[in-house]
Formats: C-alpha cells, structure tokens, sequence
C-alpha cells in the first residue's frame, strides 16, 4: 500500500521566503504561531501553484468549479519561536509535493539566522461546496504533473497514514497523551469563533484558527500559563458556518515542571459533529 502511495507522489515546488521581525510578527513570548501557520499556509498555496505552472492559486476541478486547498493534518514540531526577536531577519523555505489525486504535502522549515526555529508540514486536499454551506464540503479532484520527487515520500506518506487514522476515529497517542477509555471528556469549553477575525476569503473556519480555539480553551481551564508551543498536530474533519458555536472538549492532558501538554477534540455544538483534534506540548517559560 505505501509503495502504491509512493509511486503517485507528483511534482515538487521550493520556495524561499525572507522577514524582518515587527509587531505583526510577533507574540508575547516570540514569533506569534498563528501569524507562522498562516504564512505556512500562504506558501503551500503558492508551492501548490508553482508545482502545476500557475503564477497564482486559482484552483479548479475537472468541471471547472472553483476548488480551494483546505488543510486536512498540520504537524509543527522542533520548534523554538523564541529564537525570533523585534527586528531579526528570518526566513521560511518551502519544499512541496503532491501524495496523491487532490491532495498536496510541504514541508517547511524556520530560520533565524544559523538557528533552525521550526519545522512545519502541511498536508492537504482540493476541496469544493456541494451546496452551498461549509457542512456540505467535498473533495475536488485537481491534477497536477507526474514527477516525483523521493526525498519528501517519507514524510508525505508518514502525515498522510497519521490524517487517515485520526479522520477514521481510530487516533493514536501522541506527545504522551492517550484519551480516556471510553473517550470521556475531562472539561469543555463553549466558544462562537468571530466571523471577522476567525474566517479566511473563502468563507471557512481558517486552519489556523483552531490553533487559537486550543489556545482559548487552555486559557479558559488552566488560567494563564508563561509557556512557547514546542510541538503541535492539528487534525481537520469538518467546518462550520459564521455564527455557529463549537465545544472544545479536553480529552488528556499532562503536565511537570518543564512542560505541559493537551488533546482537545472541536465539535459543532449544533450536531456534535466532530470537525478537528488539536494535540499540543508547551515548553514553560521561567
């Protein structure tokens, strides 16, 4: 099955993008993580383009229906945001590759002069409304060019078997936490994301805004805690429609005096569909 996998991995992209560190950069304790997933996130679009000779992501499937890359694993690890400061020169490359029909893979990685500040991959797959609401997304099938490119099939191929056991309900432990059995919920948080600040251009709950729901959710139940996400999955399902409310359920959590980590699980409140899990470990800050 991985070597069928393998055999279907198309072309590969590399980009090279270069910062200075300002205000829209940065967070309390360093390079802000939801301003680095959108940019990620901006340059799998690009990568995704480049790969099939486009000058910009204009996307459609094979009946012509615009299509849109929707994000379906994201893996931040490695990483040290605290290693990017007020006005350091910094910069983010970008290798791409597609795993298969409709879905594309990069692998990202973060710099800050001779520091490796974090590495970030992305999976993905073409995707398109059957009618009209963001619960009726379905997958858009989007060719790209055959040309592989070896050096990122482990990669592509190990975040890809990762996606499918979590979309599939059967999610393994990760980062030391392992749900309870039976899947009870330790705590829960309602929140109704901002229509203004929460929804990207194409009218959906943006990836990264989940990263914030986690952040939200931990506020909530543990009060504020000085600490720089050293590790993070994000698993996506599903989305919602502007003014809906999700519940953000913790599922494991663990903690010492380096570190703490969780595993929350985001469910529309209106059918208690489940649309993400959103696993993080955090260093704490003296």
């Amino acid at each position: 099955m991985l070597m069928d996998s393998a055999e279907r991995l198309q072309s590969s992209a590399a980009l090279q993008q270069h910062y200075c560190a300002g205000m829209p950069q940065l967070g309390l304790y360093g390079l802000a993580e939801n301003w680095l997933l959108k940019e990620c996130g901006h340059l799998h679009w690009m990568a995704i383009a480049r790969a099939q000779g486009m000058q910009l992501p204009e996307f459609a499937d094979a009946a012509g229906r615009k299509s849109y890359a929707a994000l379906t694993a994201v893996h931040l690890h490695e990483a040290r945001l605290d290693s990017v400061t007020e006005n350091a020169p910094f910069s983010l490359s970008v290798r791409a590759v597609s795993p298969g029909r409709a879905q594309h893979f990069s692998a990202q990685t973060l710099r800050c002069g001779n520091t490796r500040a974090a590495r970030i991959e992305l999976l993905s797959a073409f995707v398109r409304r059957d009618a009209g609401s963001n619960r009726s997304i379905v997958r858009a099938p989007v060719e790209g060019p055959e040309c592989g490119d070896r050096s990122l099939t482990d990669a592509a191929l190990s975040l890809q078997a990762r996606a499918r056991l979590f979309r599939s309900g059967d999610g393994v432990a990760r980062m030391g936490l392992q749900p309870a059995a039976g899947g009870s919920v330790l705590r829960a948080v309602n929140i109704t994301p901002c229509p203004h600040n929460d929804f990207n251009g194409a009218g959906l709950l943006y990836f990264a805004s989940f990263q914030a729901l986690a952040d939200r959710a931990e506020l909530a139940c543990f009060g504020l805690r000085p600490a720089l996400t050293a590790e993070r999955e994000l698993y996506f399902y599903g989305n919602i429609d502007p003014g809906e409310t999700v519940r953000v359920e913790l599922l494991s959590a663990r903690e010492d005096a380096t570190e703490f980590a969780h595993w929350w699980r985001v469910r529309r409140s209106a059918d208690g569909a489940r649309i993400a899990d959103l696993i993080t470990r955090k260093r704490r800050l003296p």
